[in-house]
């Protein structure tokens, strides 16, 4: 027992474990989203993306969280911008988007000073989490759960029934918009955690185990969060008593979580290859 209370003694471990069971929730609640439609290219491209956001802002002197919450918002809208062009695919568009915000965040912050080691921002610093980013992230993570329980039919429906969520006047675009919009908020969250990297991570590996695991869009959620959650404080004790990087070893114990759901699972998919969710 003292293995898993001793690290919480300090207060910056106490911050460091609020954080992440904040994005532990937030995370896979979009991610829920993001795994069913086929969207983890988009978290992929956004999480670098904000990189770009987090470089000026660095460069301005201001919060690094409202450059990244900037970068995402306009990454948001020239993907909506750009992918009405039926003569290229969203996927390059998300392409092209995601590798130039990232380049031009590589760019800045190699030029304005290089003792800023990029990897803070690309892996996170959870043990220097401030009462401020909890704070700042418990109102944009309850937001964001907020959002998602008010659209959870629209979400359903242009999500399985594209056709019948117009059908019954469900903007189907608007709730692309949002969903994209909500994935940029989790980007931001998890900023300065577990960095921009390792936020994919969280988005897209508790939602994708959860998937194999539940029947229901509900339970494949709560599944999720039970995941995020359990991941974010068990890799934040191993990282204390091995002396590794939180975010880093967070994202290696989701993987191998994963690894471990999709071997169990292997013989009951075999059994029924497709099982539509309720």
């Amino acid at each position: 027992m003292h293995w898993l209370t001793d690290p919480f003694q300090a207060e910056f471990m106490q911050r460091a474990l609020i954080a992440a069971i904040i994005i532990g929730v937030v995370a896979p609640v979009v991610g829920t989203w993001i795994v069913l439609r086929r969207m983890a290219n988009l978290g992929d491209a956004m999480s670098h993306g904000t990189l770009a956001g987090v470089g000026l802002a660095y460069a301005a002197g201001i919060n690094v969280l409202l450059g990244a919450i900037g970068a995402g918002l306009l990454m948001a809208v020239l993907l909506l911008l750009f992918s009405s062009n039926r003569r290229i695919g969203q996927e390059t568009v998300i392409t092209v988007l995601g590798t130039a915000f990232f380049a031009v965040g590589v760019v800045v912050i190699s030029r304005i000073d290089t003792g800023v080691e990029l990897s803070h921002f690309l892996f996170g610093r959870l043990l220097t989490v401030s009462w401020g980013d909890i704070w700042l992230n418990l109102a944009l993570g309850g937001g964001t759960v907020l959002v998602v329980m008010l659209l959870f039919g629209e979400l359903r429906l242009a999500t399985f029934d594209h056709v019948q969520a117009e059908q019954v006047g469900v903007h189907v675009e608007m709730v692309q918009a949002v969903l994209v919009l909500l994935l940029s908020v989790v980007v931001v969250i998890s900023l300065r955690a577990v960095g921009t990297v390792m936020s994919v991570t969280l988005l897209v590996t508790p939602a994708a185990a959860a998937r194999l695991l539940a029947r229901t869009l509900k339970q494949m959620t709560l599944i999720g969060v039970a995941i995020g959650v359990s991941v974010g404080v068990v890799g934040l004790v191993i990282s204390y008593h091995i002396d590794s990087a939180p975010g880093a070893t967070i994202g290696l114990l989701a993987a191998a979580v994963f690894a471990v759901v999709f071997a169990a699972t292997l013989p009951r998919r075999n059994k029924h290859h497709h099982r539509p969710l309720l």
